[in-house]
């Protein structure tokens, strides 16, 4: 059988029809095929009746690319989005909610008729409706969590046109602490397979015996069967290391799979003088599991593998491939200021750099699981990751009657998009099927380390302690390699210092009470402990040093991000970070970095006359692809070059080539539009974040009035975004 690869072709005029063609992918052998299904979408901001149906007329609808937050830009851009009345109120950032719809043409062209065809998104915030063809797929009311969903028997086969509508819905508010973002803010694929074919997230890779001079890769799979015949089973594995050399493959023993069953499989790989995933050197591998059937190979699945031994004390902490390592963590939202949630990669490496360059090794994600394009991120730069599920249990925080305590213990409406839950049978509630996709989708990820069931849950002991039972029975039952913990709240006086909390966390985790953790890791049995969450004062580190058992902390927070600011208008967001929204390294930023002994930096000389206006990008070369983007800084210097830190001069920017102003930026928090030409200066510094629209020269130009015009040059290319690994940006 002829080895397929999918490839999408978009009519530029239209960003509309998608033809999905058989192609060959010039990398790896692919059985399976995989589309970007990023391009050619249509948006409409607010309810349209009927545009779930295929023959609704989208013509006047505005052509995108997601990853797309429709919230950020507010209904009608450049205006600005905020609102002192936004039923988001300023927990939300004083921005827009309500409804939001996506729809997208697309054919099957190249695709064999026998085919299951599948839809994947990373995220859609929030309450998505999928429909293909005007029918229902399913409705996924996480926002941040992953789903897949079987859309075989809803398409059609060949060149016929399909539709594929997306309703998404954040009217009920406010639904938050904090800024969530709206609409596909996260990638989407579509995937295609031979009936019989390796299960969704269904490849686990473990390392369970590591040394530098050998270490055993071992994968387990499952296998299903939706054809009408039985098939003779057997899977191959063929691990590539960092250079993308093969290794010996391994096959395991065919095995026969009845129609409409499932098998699993596993086998090992030796792997000799193994490159080990660590914080400096984060090398990665890769594992090719290929599904045979008649010793045919008719299905692969590509998963991410970092070498590398983690082992947890509550004596000796934590260790790394044998070295002791403490977490100089930070906590971190998802928004990206003016870019919202849907950032491309190239503003979360940025951030990422950024923190790394302050000392930073560790990242919570607070408060919902990530996307899997920041873990494939946190890989390959040498983080490691507190992938945290919820903000909320079964009560709200405040009134906020749509965050997703309205849904935790809700039964699930089928299908999930997700695997089936451990150990239950039937229908489970919402917070079991998620945690399951959490845990089965990111488990592969070397640079997760730990699993947070919640943060600050205010569930009596009572509700909380079967709940908390079964999130880690779930996380251990899929993944017996990492521990779970969780960020209490006030931990003794919500007993869980001598409660059953305790001893049902592998590591007893805590949020700004480090004497309570140590304390409840002198209890027996002895657990491990976590400072979840701390402030910014680098005292809290001498606990830390001074306790072996004490992992680390995550301080809060890493940078500043929008929402929780209710009741603060004109200010839209939170001011806590070591830096500030767009990366300008406040004195308690340069404090840590001496306080984790990072290479030391210092902050740029400061002016007190404005003269003119210096631009620079960060990145001389920009690409079309939507995964790039440069930032180009305009500073309000003296005519020494001295940045006058005191300057808030409305900078207007202005691009010339082929390039395109996606958003302008600031550090500042106080409401004002991203989009549009013309931003306020804080602290002295302006930004105009630049994208190619084709290859040339681009020239952006800044102007404050009274100071002399700054002026830049990128060079726009079309090549695609790749990733850095370890230390860059």
């Amino acid at each position: 059988m002829a080895p397929l690869a999918l490839a999408c072709t978009t009519d530029a005029a239209s960003a509309g029809a998608t033809s999905v063609a058989v192609t060959s992918t010039g990398t790896a052998t692919r059985y399976r095929t995989v589309t970007d299904f990023d391009p050619g979408w249509h948006f409409h901001y607010g309810d349209a009746s009927g545009a779930s149906g295929a023959s609704y007329d989208d013509s006047g609808w505005r052509g995108l690319s997601v990853p797309h937050d429709w919230s950020i830009e507010g209904r009608t851009p450049p205006s600005d989005p905020y609102s002192q009345s936004a039923s988001s109120t300023g927990r939300g950032g004083y921005l827009p909610s309500g409804i939001g719809w996506y729809r997208k043409h697309f054919s099957l062209a190249g695709v064999p008729a026998d085919r299951k065809v599948y839809i994947e998104f990373d995220g859609v915030m929030a309450n998505a409706s999928v429909y293909v063809n005007g029918k229902l797929i399913g409705t996924h009311p996480n926002g941040c969590t992953s789903f897949r969903y079987d859309i075989t028997g809803a398409v059609k086969a060949g060149d016929t046109d399909n539709l594929i509508a997306v309703k998404t819905d954040t009217s009920l508010q406010p639904a938050s602490r904090y800024y969530t973002g709206a609409g596909i803010y996260r990638d989407v694929r579509l995937i295609a397979t031979d009936p019989v074919h390796i299960d969704q997230w269904a490849t686990y890779v473990t390392t369970p015996n590591v040394r530098s001079s050998a270490a055993t890769v071992h994968a387990q799979t499952t296998v299903v069967n939706n054809g009408t015949t039985a098939a003779s089973v057997s899977v191959r594995g063929v691990l590539s290391d960092p250079d993308g050399t093969a290794l010996p493959a391994v096959t395991t023993a065919a095995r026969t799979v009845p129609a409409g069953a499932s098998a699993a499989f596993g086998y090992d790989i030796p792997v000799t003088n193994p490159r080990l995933w660590d914080l400096k050197t984060p090398d990665m591998y890769e594992l090719a599991t290929y599904v045979n059937v008649g010793g045919i190979p008719v299905d692969d699945d590509l998963t991410p593998v970092g070498i590398r031994s983690l082992a947890f004390s509550p004596i000796g902490g934590m260790s790394l491939n044998g070295h002791s390592v403490k977490l100089q963590g930070t906590a971190l939202h998802q928004d990206y200021h003016a870019l919202g949630t849907a950032a491309p990669q190239r503003a979360v490496q940025r951030r990422l750099a950024q923190l790394k360059a302050l000392g930073v090794n560790a990242i919570r994600t607070a408060h919902e699981p990530p996307s899997p394009a920041f873990l494939e991120l946190t890989d390959r730069m040498g983080f490691l990751v507190l992938d945290e599920f919820f903000d909320t249990w079964t009560q709200h925080k405040y009134s906020d009657a749509g965050d997703y305590a309205t849904y935790f213990n809700r039964t699930a409406s089928s299908p999930t998009g997700t695997p089936a839950v451990p150990g239950a049978s039937g229908s489970a509630p919402w917070y079991q099927v998620d945690t399951t996709g959490i845990v089965m989708r990111d488990r592969g990820h070397p640079s997760v380390v730990m699993w947070s069931a919640g943060n600050e849950i205010r569930d009596p002991l009572s509700t909380r302690q079967p709940l908390l039972s079964r999130m880690v029975s779930i996380s251990h039952a899929l993944d017996p390699s990492r521990p779970v913990t969780q960020a209490l709240f006030r931990p003794k006086d919500s007993g869980d210092v001598t409660g059953a909390t305790r001893t049902t966390l592998d590591t007893f985790g805590g949020n700004y009470r480090p004497d309570e953790v140590v304390a409840a890791m002198g209890m027996s049995a002895k657990r491990p402990g976590l400072l979840t969450e701390m402030g910014t004062d680098t005292s809290s580190w001498t606990t830390v040093k001074n306790n072996p058992g004490l992992l680390g902390e995550f301080l809060w927070t890493g940078a500043d991000y929008l929402g929780e600011a209710d009741g603060l208008w004109p200010t839209v967001g939170s001011s806590s970070g070591l830096m500030d929204a767009v990366g300008t390294v406040r004195p308690i930023g340069y404090a840590w970095q001496s306080a984790w002994g990072a290479p030391h930096t210092s902050p740029p000389p400061t002016g007190t006359t404005a003269s003119r206006v210096v631009l620079k990008p960060d990145h001389g070369t920009v690409s079309t692809d939507t995964d790039d983007i440069s930032y180009a800084q305009a500073a309000v210097t003296d005519s020494s070059g001295r940045v006058v830190t005191g300057s808030s001069a409305p900078v207007t920017f202005s691009i010339s080539g082929p390039g395109v102003i996606v958003a302008v930026d600031s550090g500042s928090q106080t409401q004002e539009s991203y989009r549009g030409s013309v931003r306020k200066a804080y602290h002295g510094f302006a930004y105009a974040l630049v994208r190619a629209t084709g290859p040339g020269t681009i020239t952006v130009t800044a102007r404050a009035d009274g100071l002399t015009l700054g002026t830049t040059t990128l060079t726009g290319t079309t090549a695609p975004f790749v990733p850095c690994s370890g230390t860059c940006d």
